[in-house]
């Protein structure tokens, strides 16, 4: 018959290492196709649940979860090798060119929705608190922004067709150190002139804060910071700032673009690039320390977010 042989017994040794590395292969090599879905989806609903309940109870239970799973498609794997009896038809993808196939099919997928749709990423600091918390995670649109990459790999640019707004909260390459992702708010576009002053920002002469709202409690240091509301052109957000801070710490040098005197800071953004701050100001590595993001340092616009819960 074309393209399938017969009386080739499934070896479990195979059977094992594939259950190790990855359970759907290995049911696909054994030709039970429903738990190569199962073993599949199950990991998949894990990896969901992991991003809509963040935390760190949530992350040591299901890497609990994930070892005694591997634990159980070790022996269902080990089980069906050892039932096999060579005189079944193998049909084609338990077969290695099926099973590289398949494989192949699955990392396309995944690759294409990480590199060019969307991608998660989690918050690693307070720079973005009261918006965005320590362990957040954040589903971030990476179309339209020609930066094709994922998990730490550059596959190149592209033209960008999204245009970036004032007030969004993007996900960039720090430009210090392109290795590093930074998550940050756009507060100036190219042209546009930055002062901050007294801790108010103004763009284009503009005051972008507004009333002044209830102390936050910075759980971590145990301080209370002043919370103000700010808006930057139809976005409102929460911004934190600590009175006795000075507008920039521990630095001498200013960037490109900018200057620095009698604690006012003023910036001219220049093309193609994006001045950036933390809503949690006095604690914030951002545009007044390190300069401005260029437009193809833009990974994509954080779309979504879960807070992670204690």
């Amino acid at each position: 018959m074309d393209g399938i042989a017969v009386g080739q017994k499934q070896k479990k040794w195979i059977a094992v290492v594939l259950s190790i590395v990855s359970a759907p292969l290995a049911f696909l090599y054994l030709d039970v196709p429903r738990w190569a879905a199962i073993s599949l989806l199950v990991p998949l609903a894990l990896g969901i649940a992991s991003f809509f309940v963040p935390g760190d109870y949530t992350a040591a239970a299901l890497g609990v979860v994930s070892w005694a799973l591997i634990v159980v498609w070790i022996w269902l794997a080990y089980r069906f090798a050892a039932a096999k009896t060579g005189e079944e038809i193998r049909p084609w993808y338990s077969r290695w060119y099926g099973l590289l196939a398949a494989a192949a099919a699955v990392t396309v997928s995944v690759g294409v929705l990480r590199i060019f749709l969307y991608e998660p990423f989690r918050v690693p600091s307070t720079a973005m608190t009261p918006t965005l918390t320590r362990g957040s995670n954040l589903l971030v649109q990476k179309w339209g922004y020609g930066h094709y990459s994922t998990m730490g790999f550059q596959f190149g640019h592209g033209t960008a067709s999204a245009a970036v707004k004032r007030g969004d909260i993007i996900v960039f390459d720090w430009p210090v150190d392109p290795k590093q992702t930074y998550i940050k708010r756009v507060v100036g576009l190219p042209g546009d002139t930055i002062v901050y002053r007294d801790k108010h920002v103004l763009v284009n002469g503009v005051d972008t804060r507004g009333e002044e709202l209830k102390e936050y409690l910075d759980s971590e240091r145990l301080v209370y910071l002043h919370r103000y509301r700010e808006r930057l052109d139809q976005v409102e957000h929460d911004i934190l700032i600590k009175p006795e801070a000075p507008p920039r710490q521990n630095s001498d040098a200013v960037p490109e673009h900018c200057t620095y005197e009698r604690e006012v800071f003023s910036c001219t953004v220049p093309a193609d690039s994006y001045f950036v701050m933390g809503d949690n100001r006095d604690n914030s590595l951002d545009s007044r320390y390190w300069g401005f993001v260029p437009a193809k340092s833009v990974i994509g616009k954080t779309v979504y977010v879960v807070a992670p819960r204690h």
